[in-house]
């Protein structure tokens, strides 16, 4: 008996860290997957998780991009591909449901300068403020940064 729930509690905990969620970023403390920076600004940060559960954290957009050609991979690679959303930055957005935006708005900490944006009026109220901005497609952005 006592080895059934041993095993049982071995298989548990096996299986709970096997798992391929997203993970909280502490800025000023977690690093940069790519450029090892410290991640302190939460309008920019932006994270990846592998099928087995790795997660990497990247402290702009353009880090996480160079990290996946680098790698030779993509978005199909990846269990969840999230960005902060800029008009809320304690919330992910799935890379293929966000618009990005670059313009003279954004200073991201490597100069990739693009913003994620869930809600498409509040990509309009920034257009307004600012007609510099273009904005792109999860499929244009791969196709940014060498």
């Amino acid at each position: 008996m006592k080895f059934s729930i041993i095993i049982l509690l071995c298989i548990g905990i096996a299986m709970s860290a096997c798992t391929t969620q997203t993970e909280p970023i502490y800025y000023g403390k977690d690093n940069c997957g790519l450029c090892k920076m410290t991640i302190m600004d939460s309008k920019y940060a932006t994270e990846l998780v592998t099928p087995k559960g790795k997660v990497f954290k990247f402290d702009d957009l353009r880090c996480m991009v160079i990290f996946m050609k680098t790698n030779h991979t993509s978005s199909a690679d990846y269990a969840h591909l999230v960005v902060n959303n800029f008009d809320n930055p304690q919330e992910f957005i799935n890379v293929t449901e966000g618009t990005f935006g670059q313009g003279t708005l954004f200073r991201s900490p490597m100069r990739g300068d693009l913003a994620a944006f869930k809600s498409p009026q509040f990509s309009q109220k920034l257009k307004e403020k600012d007609a510099t901005i273009k904005f792109f497609s999860w499929t244009q952005i791969q196709e940014m940064f060498n």
